[in-house]
């Protein structure tokens, strides 16, 4: 870069612009606005027999109090509307289904403590279906699908293939999930939480606002991997 002093000066201007705009409101609000928009809050109660699947986000054992103090605050707002969703049906009869391995740090699955904190809200114990070997979006849907058979008979139920699927997780990552579990042969109805996207002074800088920015990247850059998974057939 030396023997170049003008690039090396515009890739250090650029890279400070690019900061900037990445931490302002405007800019985490202009990345997260189209990915959160695509589906609406699910307000309608679900059909009198549903699966209502939350995606996990991570927890740590190593905190103290109860399941819902390890969860982090993304894991947390899915499984409040998880919860709410089961909660807003007709019957008894939805099954809240939750997911997540240990993530190679803690002793206890994911999906343990998303289930421990649904009992304290006051879900159902005998109606929660764990899947504590998922590691991501796409064994979540997988491992959704391979466990219908068996919760239909573990659970008594005569064909949990043919109920609702609600699908919760963060709204910025619904596009992404919502095209995964289609590709795995489901067609699930979005119950979006966790909005991030928030109207403020546009020159604001702050670090939640870089934060954000980098988890609407992370759902771009997911987006366009499963674009060339599927280009790829993998």
């Amino acid at each position: 870069m030396r023997s170049r002093p003008k690039l090396a000066k515009g890739l250090v201007v650029f890279s400070m612009a690019w900061l900037l705009l990445l931490s302002s409101s405007f800019g985490s609000y202009w990345l997260l606005w189209p990915l959160e928009h695509q589906y609406s809050v699910r307000t309608a109660a679900p059909k009198h027999a549903c699966v209502v699947m939350v995606l996990g986000s991570g927890h740590d054992d190593a905190l103290m109090g109860e399941a819902r103090h390890k969860l982090s605050t993304t894991a947390l707002a899915r499984l409040t509307e998880g919860v709410a969703q089961v909660k807003k049906a007709a019957s008894n009869d939805c099954l809240l289904v939750v997911s997540g391995w240990t993530g190679g740090l803690n002793s206890s699955s994911h999906a343990q403590q998303l289930r421990d904190a649904a009992v304290a809200m006051g879900a159902n114990p005998n109606r929660i279906l764990e899947l504590p070997d998922a590691r991501d979006t796409i064994e979540e849907a997988l491992a959704l699908r391979q466990a219908f058979g068996a919760a239909a008979t573990d659970m008594g139920d005569d064909a949990v293939g043919g109920r609702q699927l609600l699908l919760v997780t963060s709204a910025a990552h619904m596009p992404r999930a919502m095209k995964i579990f289609k590709m795995a042969g489901m067609e699930p109805v979005a119950a979006p939480t966790d909005f991030l996207a928030r109207r403020d002074h546009w020159w604001r800088l702050s670090t939640a606002n870089l934060d954000n920015s980098a988890k609407a990247i992370h759902e771009y850059l997911g987006m366009t991997w499963l674009s060339i998974r599927i280009m790829l057939g993998a």
